[in-house]
């Protein structure tokens, strides 16, 4: 098993920062958009496409499918492929990302015998997926899975697929939602998908109705955001998707940045998937000067924040990073409405709130919340910090060690 990060980051403590620096791109519209490009017949660009484990992880089983894909990152050439050409019998291995695996459980349930595996057995391995499996099995398709939770290794086989009505649960992740949405797009029947409950990351269903729209898919959604209808018979078609700014790496760096005496410009920001300016709105509430610049942000950081509660479906990327600047607050907060960032890489509340205690900080949770009590004078550090193999919690962790204490290591990798 491999990670992008060294076995060992070492932070250290620091007074200041000053500078600028380019935000990476959205993985998540990335995946979103190299994936619309590849179901498309003929040629389209993604202009801005994310460098990262998750976009290389779908990139590589679209190619698998038959797409033909040029570059990496920056503006990539997609030669499309649509569903009369896309492979059966084929093994997929989405590496360790959850919206990589339920995009593609949706556009390949056309398909007959397509298995999905990741080596990354106790991240990805063990997160469930049953929720989507039941919602195919209602339009036709059969699978096999491991446990009761629909875990990896998944074999899928949508021979029989038709169209009609399917439900969805959405309490532990939008992300099946967004997979039977790129399914519909390539049904000849009509679909209506109709969610049992609230979706609670609404702003990435939003992304995924955007990204589709844009590569001519009709989704026409209830003012309730309940009922999703799809008619039959559409074809993606190749057009250029251009990629904002990533939402999770966006609100680490203004955390970053928040932390210790700063000036620091952030370049090539938008607001998508960033909770339409509540992350923006809750720095302010805390005491922090951001001033938006066409598109960047101006921060200037290091005053006492104050304690405020967040709701965390606004911005579920957004949790850990601004629990961390909740951590130095003076007085309580509370992060709401997040039981979905549970199923994520790592258990986002238990797992992550284990490691701030390593590091000193007092803190409590329910089953959909995280309370972090600050502690204005200062957070001890000195501690080892176990990533979870979660890019959230070492980005996190990161920017709480740079006003700790005392210096902090964080083990991104473990055999």
């Amino acid at each position: 098993m491999r990670s992008s990060f060294p076995p060992e980051l070492e932070i250290h403590p620091t007074r200041e920062l000053h500078g600028s620096i380019t935000l990476p791109a959205s993985k998540s519209s990335s995946t979103r958009a190299i994936l619309a490009a590849a179901l498309a017949e003929g040629r389209s660009y993604v202009v801005n496409l994310a460098p990262s484990n998750n976009v290389r992880a779908l990139v590589d089983a679209l190619r698998v499918l038959g797409a033909t894909i040029s570059g990496d990152h920056g503006t990539v050439i997609v030669d499309g492929i649509g569903r009369s050409k896309l492979q059966s019998g084929v093994t997929l291995n989405p590496g360790n990302s959850g919206i990589v695996l339920r995009l593609l459980l949706g556009i390949t349930a056309v398909l007959d015998q397509v298995r999905f595996e990741t080596s990354f057995t106790d991240s990805l391995g063990k997160r469930a997926n049953i929720e989507m499996l039941h919602s195919l099995k209602k339009l036709g398709v059969t699978y096999e899975a491991h446990g009761d939770e629909g875990q990896l290794p998944i074999l899928l086989n949508g021979g029989k697929i038709r169209g009609g009505e399917t439900s969805i649960s959405c309490r532990r992740s939008s992300q099946f939602l967004s997979g039977l949405l790129y399914l519909g797009g390539l049904l000849d029947q009509p679909l209506l998908i109709a969610v049992e409950d609230e979706i609670v990351a609404k702003s990435m269903v939003s992304t995924t109705v955007s990204v589709l729209k844009h590569a001519g898919i009709d989704v026409q959604v209830d003012r309730t955001w309940r009922r999703f209808y799809m008619p039959g018979q559409q074809r993606y078609s190749p057009t250029t998707h251009r990629v904002g700014s990533d939402p999770a790496s966006t609100a680490a760096l203004l955390a970053v940045a928040s932390m210790v005496d700063s000036d620091v410009l952030l370049t090539g920001f938008s607001e998508e998937e960033l909770g339409d300016g509540a992350v923006l709105n809750h720095l302010r509430e805390i005491g922090v000067s951001i001033e938006t610049l066409n598109e960047s942000i101006r921060v200037r950081g290091g005053g006492t924040f104050r304690a405020r509660d967040f709701d965390g479906s606004k911005a579920p990327d957004a949790v850990l990073a601004l629990a961390s600047l909740a951590a130095f607050a003076d007085g309580t907060s509370r992060f709401y409405n997040i039981e979905h960032v549970r199923y994520k890489e790592c258990d986002r509340i238990s797992d992550f709130r284990s490691e701030l205690m390593k590091a000193g900080i007092k803190t409590n949770e329910t089953r959909d919340s995280l309370i972090i009590h600050g502690s204005p004078h200062g957070v001890p550090g000195g501690s080892s910090i176990d990533s979870h193999f979660d890019h959230g919690v070492i980005m996190a962790m990161s920017a709480i060690a740079l006003s700790a204490c005392l210096e902090m290591k964080i083990i991104s990798f473990r055999l």
